[in-house]
């Protein structure tokens, strides 16, 4: 097939646009008592998903707010029943906890399969097929491990995390699959540690000069910390993934990306909160902006072929999944 180069991402929304709907959302959910919740979910995702283009068409939310809904009032019973039983019965709320734990990778892949089938490009859903034993293993038992060995597993729990996601996911009948070496996870995490470290020993010889900087030297170091581990791993995740032959190319930058950190927390500060529908917007825009898919072939074919295959297939997942935790 024909070589059609990389195809980047588009998004096309503005600040002020997504004001309206974002303040609108936060009046209905206070007026209803928050059951307006799950309606300004399916109004913010339709938004963005909308203004997100790829080879000049658009993505698509497709979940029903009922079934939202019923998955945040089940979410809620659940936390209230057992802060209640924590608090009349100790030991059984105890009990209740190590078994709310076990839930969690069951919620982890419910939510993962509602997110990915409600999502949908050129009429073509994506799809999720994790099982809850090997979310297990990436949400409780590597995180365990990394406990119990002071955290030196913690870069390869977060691997085994990103692993789980990606190569469970789909598009049509086509996997995603995932190719990032571990060393490079162990790299990002070591250069964290070196931003902390750093910063640590910035504050302390600042406090010795001029006290009332050291806090924004420690402050600084955070920011570049948080900045590198997302742009690394961001990097690391989409450029290691396949769609079938299809590949991704993320170019997130440290300076950039820490750049619009800085900027939306001020924003966020001197208008107390009321700059959060740009900082939102600002952060879809530079993701779509460092984006790329590199198609092997003709995009159309390729979707045209995942139409067929999942009409014929008679979307095997259909309405299993009825229901979102909102997570």
């Amino acid at each position: 097939d024909e070589d059609h180069g990389p195809m980047p991402f588009e998004f096309t929304g503005r600040g002020g646009e997504y004001f309206k709907i974002w303040i609108v959302n936060i009046l209905l959910t206070i007026l209803t008592l928050g059951i307006y919740s799950a309606w300004a979910k399916v109004r913010t995702k339709r938004y963005f998903y909308g203004n997100t283009r790829l080879d000049g068409a658009v993505f698509e939310y497709l979940a029903n707010p009922i079934a939202i809904l019923k998955g945040r009032l089940i979410a809620v019973a659940l936390f209230v029943t057992v802060g209640l039983v924590n608090n009349v019965l100790p030991p059984v709320g105890a009990l209740l906890s190590l078994a709310f734990m076990a839930l969690i990778p069951w919620l982890v892949v419910r939510s993962l399969a509602f997110r990915s089938y409600n999502s949908a490009y050129r009429n073509v859903r994506f799809g999720f097929t994790g099982s809850y034993g090997a979310a297990a293993k990436a949400f409780l038992l590597w995180p365990l491990l990394s406990a119990l060995t002071l955290g030196l597993l913690a870069p390869f729990a977060f691997y085994k995390q990103t692993q789980f996601m990606v190569e469970n996911s789909r598009y049509g009948t086509s996997p995603f699959s995932f190719e990032a070496p571990v060393r490079d996870y162990y790299v990002a995490f070591l250069a964290i540690l070196g931003f902390i470290v750093a910063g640590a020993v910035a504050m302390v010889l600042i406090a010795g000069a001029i006290p009332p900087l050291a806090p924004i030297a420690m402050l600084a170091a955070y920011l570049l910390a948080f900045a590198y581990f997302f742009v690394k791993t961001s990097n690391l995740k989409y450029n290691n993934s396949l769609l079938g032959e299809h590949g991704l190319h993320a170019d997130y930058e440290l300076r950039s990306y820490a750049l619009l950190v800085l900027t939306n927390t001020l924003g966020m500060v001197l208008s107390l909160g009321l700059f959060y529908p740009w900082a939102k917007v600002r952060n879809a825009r530079y993701a779509a902006t460092h984006l790329q898919l590199l198609p092997v072939g003709s995009l159309e074919h390729f979707t045209a072929a995942e139409q067929s295959e999942v009409s014929a297939a008679g979307l095997e997942i259909g309405e299993v999944f009825n229901f979102d935790f909102g997570l």
